[in-house]
C-alpha cells in the first residue's frame, strides 16, 4: 500500500490481498514510467470500466500477472492509444477457444507441435488483450474479445488485431485496425499494441 497515493488507496480498500497485491505492482510500475516523462506523484485513477485514467495528453496501459507486472506510457502526439498485456505461462484452459477465438486463430496454431499449442494459445489472447486496451485508448470502444480477429505472423512474432465496421456500434468509424508484436520467455508471454 505504502507505493499507492491517496486517491488511489481509495479504489482498493475493499480488495482481497491477491487484488490488492496486483493493483500495487502495476500502479508502481505506471508510476515509474509517468515520472520518467516527467508526470511525478500523479495518482492514477480509474474511469468506469477500471481503465485507467491518464494525464491529459498522455496514454498508456497497466498489465499484471502472477507476480509481474509492467506500464507504458506515451505522449498523444504520435499515439493515439498503446495496449500492454502480460500472461504467465500456463495449461491454455481448451473449453475457452471456441468462445474467445475464431476458427482462423485456432487453425492458425492447430498443426504446430502440442507442446508449443499453449504457447500459441497465450499469445494469441495476448493480443487479444492488448489490443482492447489499444482500441479503448484510441476509440473508447470497449471491445469483446470475440470481435476481435488476430492474424499471428509466428515468424517474426508480429499481428494484426482487427475489428469488422459490421461488429462495431459506432458508425462513424469504420474498419478498426492496428499492429502488434508478442513474445515470450521461460515463464511469460506478453503483447504490445498501438495505433497512430
Amino acid at each position: 500500500m505504502n507505493v499507492l497515493y491517496t486517491e488511489e488507496k481509495a479504489l482498493v480498500m475493499k480488495q482481497g490481498f491477491s487484488r490488492l497485491t496486483d493493483f500495487c505492482k502495476g500502479r508502481y510500475c505506471a508510476h515509474q514510467a509517468l515520472e520518467k516523462i516527467g508526470y511525478h506523484a500523479f495518482p492514477i485513477l480509474r474511469d468506469e470500466y477500471g481503465a485507467p485514467i491518464w494525464p491529459e495528453g498522455i496514454t498508456g496501459s497497466i498489465s499484471h500477472s502472477g507476480d509481474a507486472a509492467a506500464a507504458v506510457v506515451v505522449r498523444k502526439t504520435n499515439i493515439q492509444g498503446i495496449g500492454l498485456d502480460l500472461q504467465k505461462r500456463e495449461i491454455f484452459p481448451s473449453a475457452v477457444l471456441s468462445v474467445l477465438f475464431h476458427d482462423d486463430e485456432v487453425a492458425s496454431f492447430l498443426n504446430i507441435p502440442s507442446d508449443l499449442a499453449d504457447l500459441y494459445a497465450y499469445a494469441i489472447f495476448s493480443a487479444k488483450e492488448s489490443a482492447i486496451k489499444c482500441f479503448y485508448a484510441a476509440h473508447q470502444y470497449l471491445a469483446h474479445m470475440n470481435e476481435i480477429v488476430i492474424a499471428m505472423d509466428w515468424s517474426n512474432g508480429t499481428f494484426s488485431a482487427f475489428i469488422p465496421a459490421t461488429q462495431n456500434p459506432k458508425p462513424l468509424i469504420s474498419d478498426l485496425e492496428l499492429t502488434g508484436r508478442v513474445g515470450f520467455d521461460e515463464r511469460y508471454v506478453f503483447s504490445a499494441t498501438w495505433l497512430t
